[in-house]
């Protein structure tokens, strides 16, 4: 399949939503899978360092992990944009399958 890019294909559109719907499904149902382990060994890991913390042990420098989630959460927000404009199609049909993984049992 060649395509120009300054053209528009019904097909080539349809695709690219559909594929994208499949891999939004695989990756709903394995978000939904994998959440409740990541969250729980998240609150484990926080809950330790919050101990470790009281105890003395570990000394947290706040302003350092301010800037870094500050500086992470740009990045992230430049590189999604960046994703959106290449790959609106895809994205319509991914979001949808994301939804429906979800809910798969």
């Amino acid at each position: 399949m060649e395509e120009n890019p300054g053209t528009w294909s019904l097909t080539s559109t349809a695709f690219m939503m559909g594929g994208g719907a499949l891999a939004g499904m695989a990756v709903g149902y394995a978000m939904r899978v994998t959440t409740r382990l990541a969250l729980l060994v998240i609150g484990i890991v926080i809950l330790i360092l919050y101990g470790l913390m009281s105890s003395g042990f570990v000394v947290v420098n706040w302003d350092a992990v301010g800037t870094g989630l500050e500086d992470g959460s740009r990045t992230a927000g430049a590189w999604l944009m960046a994703m959106v404009r290449r790959l609106s199609a895809s994205l319509v049909g991914f979001a949808g399958g994301v939804i429906l993984g979800w809910r798969l049992k």
